[in-house]
């Protein structure tokens, strides 16, 4: 089962956002903005333990109720799932609050099921910030397809 079927309050974000929006690159990973809230935290780590993830940083450790306290005291995670890694923010540097983060999110469906995507404005403002080579390259190709 999946973010959906869980319940959980999600933003699709990083290299993951950007197959939504036409642009294709490799990643490692799957970036997810979690709503920070008590009861969709607590889904967030329901989520986590059935997918037996464990931590990136000690596989040796799977996530469990000492992490989902962490996380319900603001701490983002990184995990290692069946499904790959997912990096579970509740906060950085430029991100909006959850009222705007969602309102302005843009929605896809893919079979059947809606999948929020952060827009394309506040990516290209967040990879700005961070600044790295590959960040740069991701702005480049984004505001290329919108000129398309």
């Amino acid at each position: 089962m999946g973010l959906n079927e869980h319940q959980i309050d999600y933003v699709l974000f990083g290299a993951a956002a950007m197959l939504f929006y036409g642009y294709v690159r490799m990643t490692e990973d799957v970036d997810i903005i979690i709503r920070r809230e008590p009861a969709n935290i607590d889904r967030v780590a329901d989520w986590l333990i059935s997918l037996e993830a464990v931590l990136k940083l000690n596989p040796q450790r799977r996530f469990n109720g000492r992490h989902r306290w962490s996380m319900q005291k603001g701490s983002n995670a990184t995990v290692l799932t069946p499904l790959g890694q997912i990096d579970l923010v509740q906060s950085i540097p430029g991100l909006p609050e959850w009222p705007q983060l969602i309102a302005e999110a843009e929605v896809y469906e893919i079979e059947g099921i809606e999948v929020p995507v952060l827009n394309r404005r506040t990516l290209i403002e967040l990879k700005r910030r961070r600044g790295s080579n590959l960040d740069l390259a991701d702005i480049e190709a984004i505001e290329m397809l919108d000129d398309l």
